[in-house]
Formats: structure tokens, sequence, C-alpha cells
């Protein structure tokens, strides 16, 4: 090392020059070569964060829907099925005959011949908020008229 430093204190005052010149264009070099990536590493920081706000906002969202929905009526869940849905279905307008079914699982069957449609599923969602009682399966039939259906729905607790 100190062989070094004295031949470092030998050189010419204009070699030194050099050399300390040929250390610092290479030391700008390095540092503009590692700096290049950096406007496209910043950049795509950025967009991580605005995708994160969104779904952190969309996480938000989810959770003040599912709030709402947990702070709904609660259900009754008790009593006869047909009665339940016989009863909404009279406040939305909408006459039901009863189907008889093959199974004897507490499900109750009826069928909605000519239904506006939009009333059929404020309806149903009635149905499910108020009774508990839910849709197990259906099938919806357009009619000739526009927005109206034929509707075979079966429900259960």
């Amino acid at each position: 090392m100190q062989t070094r430093i004295a031949s470092w204190l030998g050189n010419g005052r204009t070699q030194r020059r050099w050399l300390t010149g040929i250390a610092i264009a290479f030391a700008a070099l390095a540092v503009v070569a590692m700096s290049r990536p950096l406007p496209d590493a910043i950049a795509r920081a950025k967009s991580d964060v605005a995708r994160s706000r969104a779904l952190v906002e969309n996480a938000q969202a989810l959770v003040a829907d599912n709030e709402s929905l947990g702070r709904g009526a609660t259900p009754l869940r008790e009593g006869d099925i047909r009665a339940a849905v016989d009863g909404v279905l009279a406040r939305h307008a909408l006459h039901a005959v009863p189907v008889t079914s093959a199974t004897g699982d507490g499900r109750y069957a009826v069928v909605l011949d000519d239904a506006p449609f939009d009333d059929l599923i404020a309806g149903l969602d009635a149905i499910a908020r108020e009774t508990g009682v839910r849709v197990a399966a259906a099938t919806l039939t357009a009619r000739v008229e526009r927005g109206r259906v034929r509707a075979d729905v079966t429900f259960a607790r």
C-alpha cells in the first residue's frame, strides 16, 4: 500500500490530474448508468400505488355493502313457507298458482303465468329478504309482450 501511495506521489502533477479526471469520468458514467432505470421504476411504482388504492377502495366498498346487507331486517325463518311466499307475492300484485311437488322436502313450487319481469324480480328479492325463503329453482320464459314472463319457481328454506 505504501508503495502505491509513494508511486502516486512520485507521478507527475499532470499524470495525477489525468488519472483523477479519468476516475471522476468513470464515477459519473457509473452514476448515469445506474440512474437510467429510475424513471421506469418510479412510473411502475406510481402505477402500483394507483392499482393498490383502487383495490383498497373496491374492498372498502364491498365491506360497506356487506355491512349494509347485515343491517337489513332479520328474515323470519319459521312458519309456513306457502303463507310467507303467497303473502309477499300478493303484496307485489303477482298472481301465483301452486304446483304440487313430487318431493316431500318442504319445497313450495308456483307458476306465475303472466308476470312483469321487474315486478317478479322485486317480489323474489322481497321474499328472500323478509322471509328467509330462497329460490331453489326457477325457469323464466319470455312472453310475446315485452317485459313479461312466465315463471316456474320453486322455493325452499
